[in-house]
């Protein structure tokens, strides 16, 4: 069974639903609704045309409830006398309540689109620069990004579904601040890359320059990175995964000069999903330098052995040695 809701508390989930920023039970409640009664698509269809009139228009509905009446009164065929309307004596209290839903329905829509549309919005992929003058390049079609109202002027806030890359305009007192979902990267200025896909619980977050501030507001926990390192979270693991000295994480372009093989481990785990054993601790402590662009898990496996005097094999799915 379907639960019921006020007139306005339904218009506002309808209006969320179109404007796309419904959750996915709303969603499918929205969905289970639509499928309740034949009239339920109709006045759906309805509310989807008022949104896309304010939209292409961007105009505030201005209530004028003598012409609302009168265009009212004009549908229901009832005559009209050149000076004033003739006093009505048979109509249908269904039509009556039917029309003032509409209007009620026009009036909700416009208020919620105007309290809540974003200050702009970008869908990918596309290269685009801000009103603070900081870059932005959306990866691929999925991939949106809403400006908050008030942005360069009361805030740098935007919020991001999909891949991007920002090259951020620096301003000290004025963070950068990207919303994904409960976690948050704030920046002064910088040039990062953030992937994120909510439908899957995958974060990245990468920095090519400057610093970053990645905040989960639900674990309440929060990380710094800087130049070259990457983080990652997922569904399986709920704890931020940091690694180190990555030039692309894409292309797993990795740069370790000098480096300690315990922090190049570290790396190689989290890029590349494997689980590695040392069986000798010390050789933890033995320093590693090599570039590696592309390279798959064996030959990270050859390189790194060879960096530190060692021999390596495979123990298992995903599972590899030192020794």
């Amino acid at each position: 069974m379907i639960p019921s809701f006020s007139d306005e508390a339904l218009y506002t989930l309808l209006c969320k639903y179109l404007l796309d920023e419904a959750d996915g039970e709303e969603r499918a409640w929205v969905d289970n609704w639509l499928t309740a009664h034949a009239d339920n698509q109709q006045l759906l269809d309805a509310l989807r045309k008022v949104l896309d009139t304010a939209a292409a228009k961007q105009y505030s509905i201005q209530a004028d409830t003598s012409s609302s009446w009168q265009r009212l009164y004009q549908q229901m065929d009832v005559p009209e006398t050149p000076a004033q309307l003739q006093p009505v004596r048979n109509f249908s209290w269904k039509n009556l309540w039917r029309a003032a839903a509409v209007l009620l329905l026009i009036c909700c829509a416009g208020t919620w689109y105007l309290l809540t549309r974003p200050a702009e919005k970008y869908a990918g992929p596309l290269q685009a620069t801000l009103l603070d003058g900081s870059k932005i390049e959306l990866k691929g079609k999925a991939s949106t990004l809403n400006v908050a109202k008030g942005f360069n002027d009361k805030n740098r806030k935007v919020t991001l579904k999909g891949s991007a890359a920002f090259d951020v305009a620096a301003n000290p007192s004025q963070p950068f601040i990207v919303s994904l979902g409960r976690t948050e990267v704030k920046v002064l200025g910088t040039r990062f890359t953030v992937n994120y896909q909510p439908e899957s619980a995958i974060l990245e977050v990468h920095v090519s320059s400057g610093k970053v501030m990645v905040i989960d507001h639900a674990r309440a926990d929060s990380v710094v990175l800087s130049e070259g390192m990457l983080l990652q979270q997922d569904a399986a693991r709920q704890d931020f995964r940091v690694a180190t000295h990555v030039i692309d994480p894409v292309q797993k372009s990795l740069d370790f000069q000098n480096v300690p093989l315990e922090e190049v481990l570290q790396t190689v785990t989290v890029l590349y999903d494997v689980r590695i054993i040392v069986e000798d601790t010390a050789m933890l402590k033995l320093t590693v330098k090599t570039n590696l662009n592309g390279a798959s898990i064996e030959d990270v496996m050859k390189s790194l052995a060879l960096s530190v005097g060692a021999q390596w094999e495979q123990t298992g799915p995903r599972q590899y040695r030192l020794k």
